[in-house]
C-alpha cells in the first residue's frame, strides 16, 4: 500500500492497471477498508511484489469452511463467535472476493484470544 504514495499514475491509471474505475480507486485511497484481498494481490503484481501472502491467504481461506465443519458443532461455534463471521459468510466471500476490513477483524480477533 505504501507505493501507492510513490505511484506516478493518476487514480483512472491506476484503475485500468489494476481493473477498476479511477474512482473505486479514489474511494480506496479515501477508505484503505475498502481495498479487498484480490486488489491487494493486483497492486501487488502490477508494483512487481511477491504475491505469496496473498496466495497463501486465499488458500487458506478457501480451506477454512471444510475445516470448521468437521469440527464439534460446540467448537465451531467458539471458533465462529470468535472471529464474529460463521461459515456461510465465509463461503460468500470465498466466492466473491475478502473486504481487507473483514480479513484484518479475523485477524484482531485472533490476536485478541491469544492473549
Amino acid at each position: 500500500m505504501w507505493r501507492l504514495r510513490e505511484c506516478s499514475l493518476n487514480d483512472e491509471q491506476l484503475g485500468i492497471a489494476l481493473g477498476v474505475s479511477g474512482n473505486a480507486i479514489r474511494n480506496r485511497r479515501a477508505k484503505p477498508s475498502l481495498w479487498k484481498l484480490s486488489d491487494v494481490q493486483r497492486l501487488a503484481d502490477h508494483f512487481s511484489l511477491p504475491t505469496t501472502a496473498c496466495t497463501q491467504l486465499n488458500q487458506l481461506l478457501h480451506e477454512l469452511p471444510d475445516r470448521l465443519r468437521t469440527m464439534p458443532a460446540a467448537e465451531r461455534r467458539r471458533i465462529e463467535r470468535m472471529m464474529a463471521i460463521k461459515v456461510p459468510q465465509l463461503e460468500t466471500y470465498n466466492r466473491s472476493d475478502w473486504p481487507v476490513r473483514h480479513l484484518l477483524r479475523i485477524q484482531q480477533a485472533l490476536v485478541d484470544s491469544s492473549q
